[in-house]
């Protein structure tokens, strides 16, 4: 069965999510929130590159972040990158 909440949190995390730690801290499973969280990744590598091409004036990029919460999660995990790419 199909979990349309669970595809709303990946592919607009910020609708669900004020912050990326709040995606860490979340009663959900695992994968999911490194789905999330990747997806989230992905959103804010195109409006930075966006605000680098000079298409500014959305909300401002928070990588950073995202990238730490990515990295807490992981380590709380023992997750790397290429091992969650395998599980997929």
């Amino acid at each position: 069965m199909y979990d349309w909440n669970s595809a709303r949190m990946t592919l607009q995390p910020t609708k669900k999510f004020k912050r990326p730690m709040d995606v860490v801290e979340a009663n959900i499973d695992v994968t999911e929130k490194l789905a999330i969280l990747e997806a989230w990744e992905a959103d804010e590598r195109a409006l930075q590159r966006a605000e680098d091409e000079g298409m500014g004036g959305g909300e401002h990029a928070h990588l950073q972040k995202v990238q730490a919460a990515l990295a807490n999660l992981r380590e709380a995990q023992k997750v790397t990158p290429l091992e969650f790419e395998r599980d997929l």
